[in-house]
């Protein structure tokens, strides 16, 4: 595979912002307009944009905005692929995973640095994720993910009424996610195989494994269309890397102890994930997502030999971990009317209640 750079990198930045690109340069310029108002220093930054497949479709045209290079790859590597590939080409303390179909608000990359400052511990940082069409709604506040292995975004489709600010997350949404370096480093950054969908949960479940935080930063506000890059919020494709994906994150990051112990919720979500697709006519996308599990179990079992060989938690502290995380999930449920609670959910909580493991 070929790769190009229009530009030559920075020697050395505080911030690294990476924006992986699939044929969509509108999307991009507005993303980098909102990067550059973020006032700062000018040897401070570099933002790298990464065009996958840009052999086959538009790209961000020269002349580039200041502080911008161009990574131009000859084939889709997807989010993390390009993700990965403008991180190896930098040099910088932090990075800034930015979706194309993301403007950032005032302040919000020095609300997030200031964060990551004065807590060493801290690996990643997000801030909100309200809708483009409309401020006022929630795109997510976090990530937060079931014992069974289901991740959500808390807020989806609310008003915001700051009901999420005080919340300590599992995990913050990879569309506009600050990383420590020395910690990307650390884990290799994200993983390949997981292409789009899922992968900023794995991130963050490997560096807690490893003893670091996540933190959220509820002031720090930027703006989401979602499902720009497919059009389709049910698009097939997603159907089928949820389903592959979701697979690949219990194996890789659950400890066996807890894979057997979990074991009920996991077989019960996954039959209920499997029936929503057959209602909602995408069980042929889940197939080819089970295809998936099956042709990759190869390398996701040699990830997990890793991820498991270097964790510091311990299981009880995962698990507690994943018991807040499923409480927040059930208590945004009930916090919904009844007719915009999930189906799906609804069931399940009412198979296994609230997260009352006990350690």
């Amino acid at each position: 595979m070929d790769l190009s750079s229009a530009q030559p990198a920075a020697s050395h930045v505080r911030v690294a912002v990476v924006i992986p690109a699939l044929h969509r340069p509108d999307l991009t310029a507005r993303c980098i307009e909102s990067v550059l108002r973020q006032g700062l220093p000018s040897n401070d930054f570099e933002i790298i944009v990464v065009e996958n497949d840009a052999d086959h479709g538009p790209v961000l045209p020269n002349p580039f905005p200041p502080h911008v290079r161009q990574l131009l790859l000859t084939e889709n590597l997807g989010f993390t692929g390009a993700i990965n590939r403008g991180i190896e080409s930098s040099s910088s303390e932090y990075a800034l995973l930015l979706n194309n179909d993301v403007e950032l608000g005032p302040e919000f990359l020095k609300l997030l640095l200031n964060r990551m400052e004065s807590a060493p511990q801290a690996a990643l940082a997000g801030g909100k994720l309200l809708t483009a069409a409309d401020h006022a709604v929630l795109d997510g506040a976090a990530d937060a993910l079931l014992l069974g292995g289901g991740a959500y975004r808390l807020g989806h489709g609310d008003p915001d009424q700051c009901q999420f600010n005080s919340a300590d997350v599992l995990a913050c949404c990879g569309a506009a996610l600050l990383a420590r370096r020395s910690v990307l480093d650390e884990v290799s950054g994200l993983d390949n195989v997981f292409f789009a969908y899922l992968d900023d949960v794995d991130l963050a479940l490997r560096v807690r494994l490893r003893g670091h935080r996540v933190v959220y930063v509820p002031e720090a506000c930027a703006y989401h269309v979602g499902s720009a890059t497919l059009g389709d919020p049910v698009h097939p494709k997603m159907v089928e890397w949820i389903t592959r994906n979701q697979i690949f994150l219990l194996i890789k990051n659950y400890p066996a102890s807890l894979l057997l112990r979990l074991s009920p919720r996991i077989v019960v979500y996954q039959l209920l994930w499997m029936l929503r697709t057959i209602s909602g006519k995408s069980f042929a996308a889940y197939l080819r997502g089970m295809w998936g599990v099956v042709r990759h179990m190869g390398a996701i079992w040699r990830e997990r030999r890793s991820v498991q060989g270097a964790r510091r938690l311990t299981s009880a502290e995962l698990l507690m971990c994943l018991r807040e995380s499923e409480r927040q999930i059930a208590s945004w449920q009930n916090s919904l009317p009844a007719e915009r609670r999930s189906r799906l959910l609804s069931v399940y909580f009412e198979l296994f209640g609230r997260a009352r493991l006990p350690l």
